[in-house]
């Protein structure tokens, strides 16, 4: 297997970079839109959290996790460059031949749109020219939408699910879903 989805895809709407640095606060108000995140996952983004992606990774808890196997990729409007969402892969979690990723996020005014359906098939491409057999998500439960488009685009094998202790609002529980490539 080999790191290729490094540089730049298209689609026939979309162009998908790698993240700079120089996106970071752009990125970052692009994840100030999820305006209910925090009613879904129970917290908002921590300050600084795209900085802190570009610049260390959003690695999963492994030992010997690394940044060389981390890339923050943003989409681009084909036709006129504006930066519409990202997404990030961590290749080789939780086994060697799978793609995790950890966020995924278009814009507000850019959702409902066809976007992100376009961006996860080309991702699957480039994930499969890789030599990777799937592709991992978690998804919080209460997060309804977000469970739809999974499912809706091929994430549909459930690996596993973890919760709060407890009940209630305060009460969070995670689902693992994998989309098989081959």
């Amino acid at each position: 297997m080999s790191l290729t989805f490094i540089g730049k895809t298209e689609t026939e709407r979309l162009l998908i970079t790698d993240a700079f640095i120089e996106e970071c606060d752009e990125l970052q108000e692009i994840c100030e839109t999820w305006d209910d995140k925090k009613l879904m996952e129970g917290e908002d983004f921590e300050p600084g959290y795209i900085r802190k992606c570009l610049t260390e990774g959003d690695l999963p808890p492994i030992p010997g996790a690394s940044k060389e196997n981390y890339r923050l990729k943003s989409f681009h409007l084909k036709e006129s460059g504006r930066l519409i969402g990202f997404t990030d892969l961590y290749f080789g979690y939780p086994t060697e031949k799978t793609a995790w990723i950890s966020i995924f996020l278009i814009s507000k005014v850019h959702r409902k749109e066809g976007f992100a359906q376009e961006a996860i098939e080309a991702i699957s491409t480039e994930c499969i020219r890789a030599g990777f057999d799937q592709i991992g998500i978690g998804v919080y439960l209460k997060n309804l939408r977000g469970l739809r488009f999974w499912i809706k685009a091929g994430f549909r094998e459930v690996t596993g699910i973890s919760a709060d202790a407890g009940n209630g609002e305060n009460a969070f529980a995670l689902i693992r879903l994998i989309k098989k490539l081959r």
